[in-house]
């Protein structure tokens, strides 16, 4: 907390001095404004996203946080405090000061991880120079499972789809406010060596680009479908409206042909819209393991893989028995 103190009555200062830190140092304003100017002077920004199905357990955030720290013993820092985040489900947050106080982490929690970031700040003193630079190392790691999960909790049944395929795309990022860039450049490839060498889920590059064009699953099954019925009411057309034919049976093909195409349309916008929800929902796994909360989660995950591919697997035999109903709809008259 800073203190002024020593006004005269005029309301000019007869001695321009602070007290400063929890010792109540005294030092001139002057000082105190290079100081202050100097730790909250302007910096430049460095960031790198990363997107790999990385498996984050808590012995992989440990060598993280020893890898930044390795660094210091190559640059003379005269200053640095840290801090661990973790955010929960429900907007619920814990903190801790220093990343030995996160060992005491209750791994018993039964709340999923959404987000653990670790924040240093130091001040370095570079080479050849004299004045210190402040320097803010931000490394966030994220959870798709736990993301996942809360998109069904949030989002309406009919948005789920859409926003699974756009939300957590990230699932590590960096991000440094620097003054040299050669020393922010450090902390970047040290966080990068270390996505490198974590355990990945490898990446189903055929599953990624159908999902890009999932959308349009449910409107080409429709399309289909009518296509079918179109065709074989085409070659219907002359055997029932002939001069034989009567009212009833003319009456029949149109109540039949309009009726039943109405239906098989719908039913295969339905079929589709099943395969398209089961495409972009198949699970693949990327996640933080720091609590029982986690375990549960992943565990439940890796389970709706059976149920998305039985998801899959009825939509499209849906899909096929709707095309052959298509086709016999005459034997209706």
């Amino acid at each position: 907390m800073t203190e002024v103190i020593e006004h005269s009555d005029n309301g000019k200062p007869e001695v321009e001095v602070v007290k400063v830190g929890e010792s109540g140092s005294a030092v001139s304003v002057k000082v105190y404004q290079d100081v202050y100017h100097q730790v909250t002077g302007k910096t430049e920004q460095i960031r790198k996203r990363y997107s790999e199905n990385l498996l984050i357990e808590y012995p992989e955030v440990e060598q993280l946080h020893y890898k930044i720290k390795q660094l210091c013993d190559v640059h003379n820092i005269v200053a640095c405090n840290e801090s661990v985040s973790i955010f929960h489900e429900k907007e619920r947050k814990e903190q801790f000061t220093s990343f030995a106080r996160f060992k005491a982490y209750n791994a018993n929690a039964a709340s999923p991880s959404l987000n653990i970031v670790l924040k240093y700040n130091f001040s370095i003193i570079p080479a050849g120079l004299q004045k210190p630079q402040e320097y803010v190392v931000t490394a966030m790691l994220s959870s798709r499972v736990a993301m996942y999960k809360k998109i069904e909790e949030d989002a309406p049944a009919f948005m789920r789809g859409q926003l699974v395929g756009f939300v957590a795309i990230n699932t590590a990022e960096i991000n440094v406010d620097y003054a040299d860039y050669v020393i922010a450049r450090g902390f970047v490839e040290a966080f990068d060596e270390w996505v490198k060498g974590c355990k990945k889920t490898p990446e189903i590059k055929w599953l990624s680009n159908i999902q890009k064009w999932s959308h349009v699953i449910p409107s080409t099954v429709r399309l289909i479908v009518a296509a079918l019925i179109s065709y074989f009411a085409f070659e219907n057309v002359h055997s029932i409206f002939s001069d034989n034919q009567t009212t009833v049976q003319l009456a029949k093909f149109i109540v039949i042909y309009i009726g039943g195409g109405y239906i098989s349309i719908a039913a295969a916008g339905a079929a589709g819209g099943l395969i398209e929800h089961s495409i972009d929902s198949y699970p693949i796994l990327s996640y933080l393991k720091l609590n029982r909360g986690d375990n549960n989660l992943i565990d439940e995950f890796n389970g709706r893989r059976r149920l998305v591919l039985t998801k899959f697997l009825v939509g499209a035999i849906f899909t096929v028995v709707l095309g052959i109903l298509s086709a016999k709809l005459e034997r209706f008259l």
